[in-house]
Parts: C-alpha cells; sequence; structure tokens
C-alpha cells in the first residue's frame, strides 16, 4: 500500500519536471549554390544543408563555424536565439509553457546570416533585421 501511494504522489513531479524541458533550436538555411557544413561550437553538433533547403540545429547559444564545399571556414560569433526579438521566434507551447524555441536563419553567398520571420524562407532585400544582423561571417585561416 505505501509502495502504491509513494508511486502516485511521484507521477505529478515527474510529469511537471519532464514537462518543463524547452528544446533550443536554429532552423538553417542555405543560400549558396553548394552544400554548407554548419557546426555549433556549444553541441558540437554539425550538419550538412543543401542548396536552398533548411535543417535545424541543436543550439542555444555560441558560435556557428561554416565550412563550404571548397574548405573555406567561416566563423559567426554570438548566435543566441534569446538575443533577438520574439517575433522572430517560432514558438510551440505546452500546458508548462514553450517546449520549442526556434530562431530561422539563412546564410547568403557572400556569407551574411540572416534572420528570417517564422514561416519565410528567404529575407527580402529591405527586410527589417534585428540588431546585431545581418552577421558577417568572419573567414577562419588553416592551422
Amino acid at each position: 500500500m505505501s509502495r502504491s501511494l509513494l508511486t502516485i504522489s511521484c507521477l505529478p513531479l515527474l510529469v511537471l519536471t519532464a514537462g518543463c524541458y524547452t528544446s533550443v533550436a536554429l532552423r538553417c538555411g542555405n543560400g549558396t549554390a553548394s552544400k554548407l557544413q554548419i557546426q555549433s561550437s556549444q553541441t558540437g553538433r554539425e550538419i550538412e544543408v543543401a542548396p536552398n533547403r533548411f535543417k535545424t540545429l541543436p543550439h542555444s547559444s555560441g558560435d556557428l563555424v561554416v565550412t563550404t564545399r571548397t574548405g573555406a571556414r567561416f566563423k559567426f560569433t554570438s548566435v543566441t536565439p534569446f538575443d533577438v526579438d520574439s517575433k522572430y521566434l517560432s514558438i510551440s507551447r505546452s500546458i508548462f509553457g514553450p517546449n520549442s524555441v526556434t530562431l530561422s536563419l539563412r546564410i547568403e553567398t557572400n556569407m551574411d546570416l540572416y534572420v528570417l520571420p517564422p514561416g519565410k524562407s528567404t529575407a527580402a532585400d529591405n527586410a527589417e533585421q534585428p540588431k546585431g544582423y545581418p552577421k558577417v561571417g568572419q573567414k577562419l585561416h588553416a592551422d
């Protein structure tokens, strides 16, 4: 009887703590003519994005390193979804609050990184960008 009571009393706590987890990611778009490798300095995860396609990369803060088909590497510093206004974020909610936050970005041929409004796949020439964007990729030299 006491084991059942313990299980029943712990169940709400388990549900509450499991439901409060928020995943943060970048939806990375490739506006160049060839595939790009994009790596998060925070998670170490890397994705390959084909031209005019998007892929999701788990990342909440830190730098991104982009490698082109020719091996050139570029660093974009301080890419943090929570540093931009919420109007640029796709937020999925649950009864416990936000459970997923995604910032959409697109890297263009000139190695500039643009923020895209939710649901958009390109940045209009006159589109407003949040403070600090577009970010210019810093070319990294081979060691």
